[in-house]
């Protein structure tokens, strides 16, 4: 009890510091602190110098990266082009969306379908061809690649357990083996069921003509016992294009640097 007493004793008698006597402490505090971090620190690189560092990293490899070198022709086009282009005219049958047109230069072809994003005038550039001929040459596309199946990588019997009869032969299921470096699906390959010529070995433009629309039609739909009749209208369009150029060309641009 006595110590608490002069515990409780010497607590009451000292008396707190005041705001000016702190002031002086708090100013040392504050000029070593200041005194301590007087070294600038480094710059902080702006977002715009980053972005050109990001671009110029970005940019080097494509500026050490060689031009491809186009594909050589096989001896036999080297051969028989020439031939074929002294022979006019020439025909080609090309694939418009999927569908094929056998023309000449001069012909008109009136599309399924509405072509968007067109007016008439413009020039289009028709490269895919199946083939390219004249009177007595006819140049037509390789054949198209097999088609790819997917892979297994290990090949297994399996063994009907039911069937135990010795004079029976056993069911098994074999599964055959497959280069493993194919992949499972090839969506692209899916949808190319053609293969189409070189598009360096002919130019072939056609200009958009016009725009050809039928006549409204109207169909009447209607449902078994019931008195409403619902009227469909109809009215299609189609764009008409004409073949304004097709020629074939020389070996020599066909392998220049700008084939």
């Amino acid at each position: 009890m006595l110590a608490r007493t002069l515990r409780r004793a010497l607590l009451e008698t000292r008396t707190p510091l005041s705001i000016s006597q702190q002031l002086p402490i708090t100013r040392i505090a504050a000029l070593s602190t200041v005194s301590q971090s007087s070294t600038p620190p480094p710059p902080i690189p702006s977002p715009s110098s980053a972005s050109n560092a990001s671009a110029i990293s970005i940019d080097a490899p494509a500026l050490n990266a060689q031009p491809s070198v186009p594909q050589q022709l096989s001896p036999s086009v080297r051969e028989l082009l020439p031939l074929l282009r002294s022979q006019g005219p020439h025909y080609i049958t090309v694939h418009i969306h999927g569908n094929p047109y056998l023309v000449t230069q001069g012909d008109s072809i009136r599309l399924p379908f509405y072509m968007h994003d067109v007016e008439p005038g413009d020039v289009l550039r028709l490269d895919r061809a199946i083939n390219l001929g004249s009177r007595d040459f006819t140049l037509k596309a390789p054949a198209p690649p097999a088609k790819r199946k997917s892979a297994t990588t290990t090949s297994s019997n399996i063994v009907d357990p039911t069937n135990t009869s010795p004079e029976e032969p056993h069911d098994s299921l074999q599964f055959s083996k497959t280069p493993s470096n194919v992949p499972h699906y090839i969506p692209h390959l899916a949808k190319e069921r053609y293969s189409y010529i070189d598009p360096r070995l002919f130019v072939c433009r056609a200009v958009v003509t016009g725009v050809e629309s039928e006549p409204m039609r109207i169909k009447e739909k209607t449902k078994r016992r019931q008195r409403h009749i619902r009227k469909v209208k109809s009215k299609h369009r189609y764009t008409i294009i004409k073949i304004k150029e097709l020629h074939i060309r020389s070996v020599e641009d066909v392998e220049g640097p700008q084939a």
